[in-house]
């Protein structure tokens, strides 16, 4: 397609005056971030003067509220916990028990795993555990002894002075 002269040269002059509201764009885009970056800094300024304090003197105030509300929370479950273990115990036991007259020993397993776990049922003592208690009981009958012959009223153990 061949162009007039006349229509080349009125293209041209478009061209020109579209890249020059381009430039002009860019430069309007780049002072638009300038100020918004301007209106953040005064924005988070205005925020720690203004807002922040506020904001903390409300928390200060509602905070012994929220704290009598988190501890009657955690006695509640407390007493909730106290009341129930129990009978949780028993449940897990009586379902240990089930599932060992029926030969499922890996689900029993598992199931007291859990209870031991959870704090519901006493973890079973191993030998090591054994042999250590039969050594505390041993150190503990040992001092007892000690005691005894220390403070043992034995009339031959005193020397009777010379006159």
């Amino acid at each position: 397609m061949k162009l007039s002269r006349k229509r080349r040269r009125e293209l041209r002059r478009l061209r020109n005056d579209a890249q020059e509201l381009l430039e002009q764009q860019r430069v309007v885009l780049g002072q638009a971030g300038d100020v918004l970056h301007q209106a953040g800094k005064q924005a988070k300024r205005l925020s720690d003067e203004h807002v922040a304090p506020r904001v903390d003197e409300t928390l200060e105030t509602v905070r012994p509220a929220i704290d009598r509300g988190v501890a009657a929370s955690r006695r509640a479950a407390d007493g909730v916990r106290r009341v129930t273990a129990p009978f949780v115990a028993s449940a897990l036991a009586r379902t240990i028990r089930t599932l060992d007259e029926l030969d499922n020993h890996d689900a029993a397993k598992q199931v007291r795993g859990f209870g031991e776990r959870s704090g519901y049922l006493p973890k079973k003592r191993s030998a090591g555990g054994w042999v250590a208690l039969g050594f505390g009981v041993a150190a503990a009958v040992g001092v007892g002894y000690a005691l005894w012959q220390a403070f043992r009223t034995d009339d031959e153990l005193w020397v009777a002075p010379e006159s």
